[in-house]
């Protein structure tokens, strides 16, 4: 019997052109392995990590995520009960109010800051270990971040932020391995109680170099009331003027020049992948981004600032309808910044 999948049955993400955002299980191949009959590969329930394609940072999260899968259901049962005890002590205590109303009250109770919208606090131990502490400013600032990758005290400056969801499907991450702070967060603009996912996340410290990641379609809104804009500096200058059309396995530095470029859909919607030199023999070392020029679509039409360095293959699947450019970007990191890219294993 074929089997249609709308969410992983590993993550129970929602699955995005059958694909899990999460973790990266390709549902699309284990439905066309039902219909030949080939499904040597890809089970109901995997239970081993997928190969394919997700970023490091994700698998780093899918890795987490099963060890962490017994003390969630522990906690979600542990909910379960606490909400109908909520509601039993709501009954007794108010007859005749609507069912409705209870399950709102009962939602603003659950909730992790208290409030109506499902809202996070970083706890201060996410950053016990950083070298030093975030200097009190005073200065305010605010940005919204698309799909694409930012660098602190380049595209925003270093300081404690509070972030807005502005889509329905948002993923958050911070990196700076100097500093010893890895942060990854799911956003949702739904104001509703969902698992770790959130509508707004406070404390979160943004260091001088880290690496920001942005993926989904919509921005997050970011803000600061300690803005250190004296680190700020100024972005290199993009040497790259063309564009390039992405056909077949393109490798920057030989078919193409290597460079930070927005990559941008032109027509369809499906995935782009790419492999930087120094992961080409590591299984896992494909990264994708989902791309839509469909403005109706789950997906982004474009993910800003992606640097190609040399040796990286890039392409889009031949069973994927998608069509793309690669844009110079227009922000280009300065050449002596000093930035860790955990996903690109770059120290510069």
């Amino acid at each position: 019997m074929n089997m249609k999948y709308d969410k992983c049955t590993i993550c129970n993400e929602k699955l995005r052109n059958g694909v899990c955002p999460m973790c990266g299980y390709d549902f699309k191949r284990l439905e066309r392995g039902q219909r030949t009959g080939n499904c040597s590969d890809y089970g109901t329930r995997p239970n081993i990590e997928p190969k394919s394609s997700m970023t490091k940072q994700h698998k780093r999260v899918y890795r987490q995520f099963r060890t962490e899968e017994k003390g969630r259901v522990g906690k979600f049962i542990r909910l379960v009960l606490s909400l109908v005890v909520i509601f039993v002590v709501f009954l007794d205590a108010v007859g005749e109010v609507d069912i409705g109303t209870l399950i709102k009250n009962a939602q603003i109770y659950m909730s992790e800051d208290g409030k109506k919208k499902w809202t996070k606090t970083m706890p201060d131990f996410t950053y016990e270990n950083a070298d030093y502490a975030l200097e009190k400013t005073g200065k305010s600032f605010s940005v919204r971040l698309s799909s694409g990758r930012y660098i602190v005290g380049l595209d925003l400056p270093e300081g404690n932020y509070t972030m807005t969801g502005e889509g329905d499907d948002l993923t958050f991450s911070a990196n700076n391995d100097a500093q010893y702070v890895n942060i990854n967060e799911q956003f949702t603009d739904k104001e509703v109680l969902e698992a770790n996912r959130y509508t707004e996340v406070k404390n979160i410290r943004l260091y001088q170099g880290s690496l920001v990641e942005v993926s989904g379609k919509g921005s997050i809104y970011c803000k600061t009331s300690d803005a250190n804009l004296k680190k700020m500096e100024k972005p290199g200058e993009n040497t790259l003027s063309e564009e390039v059309k992405v056909f077949s396995v393109l490798t920057a530095g030989k078919e193409f020049p290597a460079g930070t470029y927005d990559v941008v859909a032109v027509e369809g919607n499906g995935s782009f992948e790419f492999t930087f030199e120094q992961d080409k023999d590591d299984e896992y070392g494909t990264n994708s981004i989902w791309l839509s020029e469909d403005s109706q679509g789950e997906n982004p039409n474009k993910y800003v600032n992606l640097e190609l360095t040399e040796g990286t293959k890039i392409e889009v699947l031949s069973e994927e309808y998608l069509d793309v450019k690669l844009v110079p970007s227009k922000r280009v990191r300065p050449e002596n910044m000093h930035v860790y890219d955990s996903s690109m294993g770059l120290d510069s």
